[in-house]
């Protein structure tokens, strides 16, 4: 303990946030706090791939030590970010059409990276949605704000950093001191990342033979790999010492790489290892916070398609190919507007700029659109939006669609009639949609029934074009409009496919009231997860106060857990993270050992009552050891109503062989609509012989001895033995384990929680109940809380006249 204390004293962003005037709150938070961590443009399929080449070590660490779930990621249709963010922080799906759009009640061309742009966005959110995410937290590198009291990176963020300005020299020095590993490492990596960047535009030019485009994405790879990345983390560390409850940050440098090279790129993959590291500190930093527990949910809004340019595969541009077809019919003569800055590494460049706090360079943008005279053109990406300056009659529309497809070379097309209904053309003929939906994403889709019908409301956007256009044909390679590798934006297989990491404690709720587990999350889903954690975290949530099951029969939530006075493996005396251990399970009757009430040990509290009141439950409490005021021993607590029918020593203490009196509580729980039932708890001494003496007591006359053999018993506690003592073998012979009597589970280790190798917290049961499920979590938090894990059982109780 004393090491952990020590550790965090001398740590870096501990002294870092001292120089810089931040200084952790006083006290304990009572809400839980959440991070979360967006791997921009990362699939299922390459996180797996990168997790088995070995590039993501810590993240495959949280997945073998099944803290953390892998959960698909579905984002919708468009695939792109200021969509999934949108559903996301604010719960509104299809937020924007695409990256790209004509905005067509004030007739401007929106790119998504721009201040403007994001700015406008958000606001029209704000207005539907009031409600966003990260309301009072921390955002960076996102599109959106979100309601964020400080937000660093984003679009609509383009001053410098201000996190350093004011700082005296000499703190600078000390500051520059502390930080010496990060960075000479920060600078190698620099290094390393501007070497590999130029062999990259070497190659690039033998391949593409545009070498100022290549070298022009150099800087790029540099800034938004390496010295974004590091900016992000630094702040992340610098809010853990603050205590913000919300944080949410995007990486981005995996999805630029994926953009310029292929997401399944050997230059994209190797950016994951930095941000593997990133993510391996903010962890571990939000484990050592002292103010507030936070847990930790990594996930990508999207994944990237393998794309060909479309120039590449038809030898002319997008708008070349457009303009054939209008060049024909009522619209012929029209200009065509197409922006010239679709291009990747220009994309690169700006948002790089746009990230730094520079002014966007504005040499070589297209004209301002007309779109009452001009055919307008939005393609950044492989879906986009064609708007004509007049509408045309349905003959007329069907027939520009069709040539778009067989002239243009585009492979869907879509296009919304009049009635609403949604029509798609691709190489194989006309189809409707969502209903032909096989034909038009194809029939390996993962998502087809959800991204067809996203695909149809999308084309009711009331920003999207008259045609809306994606490279997607599942029957060859995809095609994406801008000069680029990689994409998303479209229906695709693995562009609407992430990833999503949930630890335990959240994804219990998740389970439980979501209806597409194991299937896939989306956005709002994700959301709803986000907000119900952050409403939760610190408050319990009443439920139906019983649970009657198959006639009569009647289930029960019990749980056992040695608290260790709350004094933490880190020496934290916390009893409200001990409260929050507890409530992941809900149970209905909780069984505590090494309670303190008063103690100065551990702060003066009366950790029974914090305990009870962050429960919301009625509570007994029995002392073992009373000095003075301060008071030591074990507690009980319930939902339901109950007689407390003793609370007693079963030895008394002897101060000559250095022995605490050990006792226990007896309750008559009376659950209403439920069977009553005995409940006790106690807590057995380290002597192999006061041991036997207690347990002999215990079964005796004057405890469970008097308790008739009809009626229902639960017996838990720290037992200080294992399953091959006396002590076991004899409450065997009466009772039930649970560990032994749940369905498919493997008895577990209860003791030391970091590394358990003995079994000593146990529940036993009569036969009355039957064993549902059984688990002992060993989260983190939990891990953190205690030197025990609790110990969680789900009986059911069967009806009186199966009792027999």
């Amino acid at each position: 303990m004393g090491l952990r204390w020590l550790r965090w004293k001398l740590g870096r962003t501990h002294w870092a946030a001292r120089l810089l005037g931040i200084r952790t709150p006083a006290g304990e938070a009572e809400n839980d706090g959440l991070i979360m961590l967006q791997i921009d443009g990362l699939s299922r399929t390459q996180f797996e791939r990168a997790l088995e080449a070995g590039n993501m070590p810590f993240l495959q660490r949280l997945i073998d030590r099944q803290h953390f779930a892998l959960e698909t990621f579905y984002s919708g249709v468009p695939s792109t970010t200021p969509a999934v963010q949108g559903e996301i922080f604010f719960g509104a799906r299809a937020a924007v059409p695409a990256f790209q759009f004509l905005r067509r009640r004030t007739g401007k061309v929106l790119r998504m990276y721009e201040a403007e742009a994001a700015e406008e966005i958000e606001s029209h959110l704000e207005r539907d949605y009031p409600n966003p995410l990260l309301k009072g937290g921390h955002s960076y590198s996102n599109i959106y704000r979100a309601g964020a009291v400080v937000s660093k990176y984003c679009s609509q963020d383009l001053a410098p950093d201000e996190i350093l300005k004011g700082l005296h020299p000499v703190k600078w020095i000390v500051l520059s001191f502390f930080y010496i590993p990060k960075i000479l490492r920060m600078a190698g990596l620099a290094v390393l990342e501007l070497a590999l960047a130029v062999f990259d535009a070497l190659k690039g030019l033998y391949e593409r033979e545009d070498f100022l485009k290549e070298l022009a994405f150099v800087p790029a790879r540099v800034s938004v790999g390496i010295i974004i990345r590091e900016m992000i983390r630094f702040r992340i560390l610098l809010d853990i010492e603050r205590g913000v409850q919300v944080i949410h940050a995007n990486f981005l440098g995996y999805d630029e790489q994926a953009h310029r090279r292929g997401p399944d790129s050997a230059f994209a993959h190797w950016t994951l290892k930095g941000i593997d590291r990133a993510i391996r500190d903010i962890y571990r930093s939000a484990l050592r916070s002292g103010y507030r527990d936070y847990e930790l949910v990594v996930y990508s809004d999207h994944g990237q398609e393998r794309t060909i340019p479309f120039r590449k595969r038809h030898g002319r541009g997008i708008d070349e190919a457009v303009a054939e077809v209008f060049s024909k019919g009522p619209l012929a003569g029209r200009e065509i507007w197409i922006s010239k800055v679709p291009e990747m590494v220009g994309l690169a460049l700006e948002r790089c700029r746009e990230l730094l706090g520079l002014e966007p360079a504005r040499d070589g943008i297209a004209s301002i659109a007309d779109p009452g005279t001009q055919i307008i053109i939005t393609a950044l990406g492989p879906l986009g939006h064609i708007y004509l300056p007049e509408m045309q009659d349905t003959a007329q529309m069907d027939g520009y669609a069709e040539e778009l497809v067989a002239k243009a070379g585009i492979p869907l097309v879509l296009l919304r009639k009049d009635d609403g209904a949604v029509r798609a053309f691709n190489r194989r003929g006309e189809w409707s949609l969502p209903e032909d939906r096989l034909e038009v994403l194809g029939h390996d889709h993962p998502f087809s029934e959800e991204a067809a019908a996203d695909l149809a409301a999308l084309c009711g956007h009331p920003d999207a074009g008259d045609f809306v256009i994606s490279g997607w044909d599942p029957a060859q390679a995809p095609l994406t409009f801008p000069g680029e590798s990689g994409a998303h934006g479209g229906p695709g297989d693995e562009e609407t496919r992430g990833f999503l990491l949930l630890p335990d404690k959240i994804r219990r709720w998740h389970v439980a009231h979501l209806p597409n587990t194991g299937r896939r999350v989306r956005g709002e889903e994700l959301g709803m997860i986000a907000r119900h954690f952050l409403e939760k975290g610190g408050a319990k949530e009443r439920r139906v106060p019983h649970h009657v099951t198959r006639e009569g029969d009647f289930s029960i939530r019990v749980l056992t857990y040695n608290i260790h006075s709350c004094i933490g493996i880190d020496g934290k005396v916390r009893p409200e993270r001990v409260a929050r251990v507890i409530n992941q399970f809900d149970p209905d009757v909780i069984a505590v050992q090494e309670v303190d009430a008063h103690r100065l040990r551990s702060g003066g509290h009366d950790q029974a009552q914090v305990i009870a009141d962050h429960l919301r439950m009625t509570h007994v409490f029995h002392a073992m050891l009373e000095e003075k005021k301060e008071r030591y021993g074990i507690a009980v607590f319930a939902r339901y109503p109950f007689k407390l029918m003793k609370a007693d020593y079963l030895t008394e203490a002897d101060p000559r062989l250095f022995r605490e009196a050990r006792g226990a509580i007896w309750l008559r729980v009376e659950p209403p609509g439920g069977r009553p039932f005995h409940f006790i708890n106690t807590h057995f001494g380290l002597g192999r012989k006061e041991r036997h003496r207690q347990v002999r007591e215990l079964l005796g006359r004057h405890w469970l001895g008097g308790v008739a053999d009809e009626e229902p018993v639960i017996l838990c506690g720290d037992l200080n033995s294992g399953p091959r003592s006396k002590v076991y073998r004899m409450l065997r012979e009466r009772f039930l384990d649970v560990q032994h009597a749940a369905p498919g589970h493997r008895p577990r280790c209860t003791f030391s929680s970091v590394k358990p190798l003995l079994r000593l917290d146990h529940v036993f049961v009569s036969p009355h109940f039957e064993v549902e499920h059984v688990d002992l979590p060993d989260t983190p938090t939990a891990v953190m809380a205690s030197d025990h894990l609790p110990l969680f059982a789900k009986l059911t109780l069967r009806a009186d006249d199966e009792s027999d």
